[in-house]
């Protein structure tokens, strides 16, 4: 039987029919500028739970306790509508009046501002909690605790292959609060999301489209088992939709909002994050130089948490790479005589990502710059996605 080496297509609905565009802006507060905090470090989500797999008698009845839970999300750039995805309400903070809600990171990412609307179709400005690329999962918040809120499943590894599932969602950007069903085909599927990272994903044959990123996947008694974040689509193959399992996105969720904090004056957030997670912030490009092509730096980092802060700059042109473990136990790593003619960006990228660096290893490239062969190190650093 041949093996298909899938590669997933996020779901969110772009207008402008990409996901990723514009990098994340400057933060909320002035540089140089320490907000006033109400809480110093933590935030509590009063969440609940639940284990409940067996099947209910009536789709009907689990629909409609769940059903106000799902809500649809709409993303702004600049004021412009960027694109539509939905969100499931998972927990309240009643110390802060404000609710929070899960959705999937491409939702969100590149976008300025966020408008909620609940199943009663009540619009509500959200605003970014935490984001992380790697898990695709993002929290956002609104304003009062009066809401339906999803109960987690607590173990999606126990989930029974064949058993119903319920999608919610949004699809299309214009079609809130659709209602689909199926089964799990697969749990923890482990697939390709790009060349260099795969997760472990609830598959499913329920319909899933475009705009349905950020939904609910429920089992049948009404537990929160997923959220629902890509499909593989391609002429004829029908029903191979993915969530992210509860088990994974309720980790990233607690993550962030323990590390987020709350301005209760200006009532805005510092963003949380996921401990560990780093991200290098450049992307690499050709540039020519002479008769020959070099690999080269196509844009410097704009994120002051991104590793190469200041470090790295457009037209710098890569000769070597040099990866070194904070654990001593470790020997370095070397990339050398990279050349256009030699060595693909691909390659570099798969230098990289399949060293299992972690937060204070070091980096050290070998570059041309301005005419100087010079060398420039930094260390992998706690990376925080802000707008």
């Amino acid at each position: 039987m041949k093996k298909i080496n899938l590669i997933l297509s996020f779901i969110g609905l772009s207008f402008l029919f990409i996901l990723s565009a514009c990098s994340s802006g400057s933060k909320n507060t002035k540089d140089n500028e320490t907000p006033n905090y109400g809480l110093a470090d933590k935030v509590h989500v009063e969440n609940t739970y639940t284990n409940v797999f067996l099947e209910n008698d009536s789709i009907v009845e689990t629909v409609e306790s769940v059903y106000d839970s799902v809500v649809a999300i709409d993303s702004y750039l600049n004021n412009n509508l960027y694109g539509s995805g939905s969100g499931v309400l998972i927990g309240k903070s009643t110390d802060l009046n404000l609710s929070f809600l899960v959705t999937c990171h491409h939702v969100i990412e590149s976008c300025d501002s966020f408008k909620v609307t609940l199943s009663d179709e009540s619009v509500f400005n959200a605003y970014l909690v935490g984001g992380d690329a790697e898990s695709d999962i993002a929290v956002l918040s609104i304003e009062g605790t009066e809401y339906t809120y999803a109960s987690w499943f607590l173990d999606t590894d126990t989930l029974k292959l064949g058993s119903g599932v319920i999608c919610i969602g949004n699809p299309l950007g214009t079609l809130p609060g659709s209602v689909s069903t199926g089964i799990v085909s697969y749990n923890n599927r482990k697939v390709k999301v790009d060349d260099y990272h795969t997760m472990n994903l609830i598959q499913t044959d329920v319909a899933i489209n475009s705009g349905n990123s950020g939904g609910a996947l429920f089992n049948t008694s009404g537990a929160l088992i997923g959220i629902v974040n890509a499909k593989y689509s391609s002429s004829g193959i029908e029903g191979l939709g993915f969530a992210i399992p509860a088990n994974q996105a309720k980790s990233i969720v607690d993550s962030i909002v323990s590390t987020a904090l709350y301005d209760t004056v200006e009532k805005s957030w510092e963003t949380g994050y996921v401990s560990g997670r780093w991200n290098l912030g450049f992307t690499l490009g050709y540039s020519h130089g002479g008769f020959t092509r070099t690999i080269g730096i196509a844009s410097a980092a704009d994120n002051e948490t991104s590793s190469d802060y200041n470090f790295l700059f457009a037209n710098d042109r890569i000769s070597a790479i040099t990866l070194t473990y904070k654990d001593t136990s470790k020997p370095s790593v070397s990339l050398s005589n990279i050349t256009a003619q030699t060595t693909s960006v691909e390659m570099i990228y798969a230098f990289i990502y399949s060293a299992e660096l972690t937060l204070g290893d070091t980096l050290m490239f070998d570059i041309m710059r301005n005419g100087e062969s010079i060398k420039v190190s930094f260390e992998l650093k706690q990376y925080r996605y802000y707008i």
